[in-house]
């Protein structure tokens, strides 16, 4: 193998190194590669060529060399390194930090996903409308939900309190994607005695692709697979 790091271009004088700067410089500059696309495999495996190149030249060199030529030696290479990281740091999507902490609360999952959308994060926040049932009488509150993370939880304020021997709360995710006869099952809940405020996590039960409407239903113990949607608590729509 060629030594990678002073190997001359006899044509236009660079080095090994410089060349390959200046390939993965042209390929950011691409425009018509999007944010999904990877670093060019010939250029990624030219850049773990010449640090295994390197690796073994430093161990090669005799230590009189001095420190500054294993610098010179490197100094190519990790300029190239250097240009790597930066396609990776270019290339990948940004991700909302929701729910990363210790605390997982539903107080603490509502905080992390408004810090997420205050920090521009697509977080999906909608204030819920009652329905004319009893049981949402002067209700209010809201849900918040991430489909990138797929996480949410829901905020209660003067819900009627249920008796789980009797019945029990069901929210339903109607997701644009799937057949809206069929949205997907959040979760049950219940809301106790004596409070006037409730949060509750979201628990879908199958991935959620793109959330348009959010409905809690009142439904048997346990709640069902197919809501007939018959008592309609609260909505929430996009």
């Amino acid at each position: 193998m060629q030594n990678m790091g002073g190997d001359m271009n006899a044509k236009h004088g660079e080095t090994s190194d410089e060349r390959l700067i200046g390939e993965i410089t042209a390929a950011l500059a691409i425009d018509a590669l999007s944010v999904n696309d990877q670093l060019p495999v010939h250029l990624a495996a030219a850049a773990v060529r010449l640090g295994e190149a390197h690796v073994r030249s430093a161990r090669e060199q005799p230590q009189r060399a001095g420190r500054s030529r294993n610098w010179t030696t490197w100094s190519g290479w990790l300029a190239a390194a250097a240009v790597l990281a930066l396609w990776v740091g270019m290339r990948a999507p940004l991700r909302a930090p929701v729910n990363t902490v210790a605390d997982h609360t539903p107080q603490a999952l509502r905080d992390s996903l408004q810090s997420a959308q205050s920090a521009g994060f697509a977080v999906t926040r909608l204030a819920w409308a009652p329905s004319t049932d009893a049981a949402a009488l002067g209700a209010g509150g809201d849900v918040m939900w991430s489909n990138e993370e797929q996480r949410g939880v829901m905020r209660f304020v003067n819900l009627q309190p249920n008796d789980r021997t009797k019945w029990q709360y069901q929210l339903w995710i109607f997701d644009k994607s799937r057949d809206q006869r069929y949205p997907v099952d959040g979760g049950v809940f219940d809301i106790p005695e004596g409070v006037t405020e409730v949060l509750v996590p979201i628990t879908a039960r199958v991935p959620v692709g793109d959330a348009v409407l959010f409905a809690v239903t009142i439904e048997p113990p346990g709640g069902v697979v197919v809501s007939t949607r018959e008592r309609i608590a609260l909505l929430a729509k996009l």
